[in-house]
């Protein structure tokens, strides 16, 4: 298997030849997703929704790119070996076997290496309104752990990458991919970070071990969704922060959903304990079949007296004015953050 670097290299040079047939939608930078099922090709569009285009894919085309790409990897695919992937830092390509499926599907999910996000634009296309937007920058001023929760497609990572640009430029950021997606060195240019690449040979466990031994002051993980989420939460406990992202419907299940990730690991049940001790804000998005994306849930997680609580200040469009817990407003006091609605000038 050649290194996943010369992969990206090789796709990248043989990229006109591989999109020829969809070109046009690949340089569409409002376009997030292109899936070609056999039949029709779908384009999910930032402006425009899902739909079906009036373009077809020739059959001949589907076959020659499946083995370019195929070749390029130096994999099989065929009946014994149905599922080819591949990954660049701008794409994130997915082909099924007309074995499995009657004809061959196509998905490619694209990677945007800018921000889509800004508070202004957050504002003005109703993701939040501006109290919200101003308490989530904030929480990041604050040193806040943050997880962001959502479906599929919801655009967890775009929010992960928007709260990365409050980071203090001083503060080293680590951060933790199999297929990168963050792009944190080049939304945050100048500022102190090391970027890991993780994979079969260095799991998600051992490099977020490293990180301690390499002075990482926040961990950014583009997706929680195994047992390294104890080796976070003990990264955690050693004064670190994080941001990371994870499927989840309501932030009150959050704890449930980090537990459930653990698996049959022998973890006492102090590890729930932990969760709101160490974990302070989940955010819950959401996106509607017109690709129109918002923040539909906010709360607070916190431990005070043997106690356990989940503090909900925003649910469906509504702030409920509850105050945010001790714990936290304790963040914000520690670095001078007294309107925590307002906006903070840095």
């Amino acid at each position: 298997m050649i290194e996943a670097n010369s992969i990206q290299s090789l796709i990248k040079q043989n990229q006109s030849a591989l999109f020829k047939e969809l070109d046009e939608e690949i340089e569409n930078e409002n376009v997030t997703d292109i899936e070609w099922d056999g039949y029709q090709l779908w384009i999910t569009d930032l402006t425009k929704g899902c739909y079906v285009s009036d373009k077809k894919l020739t059959e001949s085309y589907v076959e020659n790119m499946a083995i370019r790409l195929a070749n390029i990897m130096r994999v099989p695919f065929n009946r014994a070996y149905p599922v080819l992937e591949a990954n660049t830092d701008e794409l994130r390509i997915s082909i099924w076997h007309e074995s499995r499926c009657g004809k061959k599907s196509v998905t490619i999910r694209k990677i945007p290496r800018r921000l889509r996000f800004a508070h202004e634009t957050l504002v003005e296309t109703g993701y939040a309104p501006e109290e919200l937007v101003n308490l989530i920058e904030n929480c990041v001023l604050g040193h806040c752990n943050c997880v962001i929760g959502g479906q599929p497609h919801a655009g967890k990572t775009e929010l992960l990458k928007y709260m990365s640009t409050w980071i203090p430029a001083n503060e080293k950021v680590g951060v933790y991919e199999d297929n990168q997606e963050i792009h944190y060195r080049m939304i945050n240019p100048g500022k102190k970070c090391a970027e890991f690449y993780v994979d079969d040979k260095f799991s998600y466990s051992q490099i977020i071990k490293a990180g301690l031994r390499h002075n990482i002051d926040w961990l950014l993980l583009s997706e929680s969704r195994g047992p390294e989420v104890v080796d976070l939460l003990n990264s955690l406990s050693t004064g670190a922060y994080c941001m990371t992202t994870m499927h989840l419907d309501q932030v009150e299940s959050l704890p449930d959903r980090m537990y459930n990730m653990l698996g049959e690991s022998n973890v006492s049940e102090r590890f729930m304990n932990s969760i709101y001790q160490y974990i302070d804000l989940g955010i819950v998005v959401e996106c509607d079949k017109n690709e129109h994306r918002k923040i539909t849930q906010v709360g607070f997680f916190s431990r005070e007296n043997g106690i356990n609580t989940c503090t909900i200040i925003y649910d469906n469009g509504t702030f409920t004015r509850k105050s945010p817990p001790k714990q936290i407003q304790d963040k914000f006091n520690k670095y001078g953050i007294t309107e925590i609605y307002e906006k903070t000038y840095i």
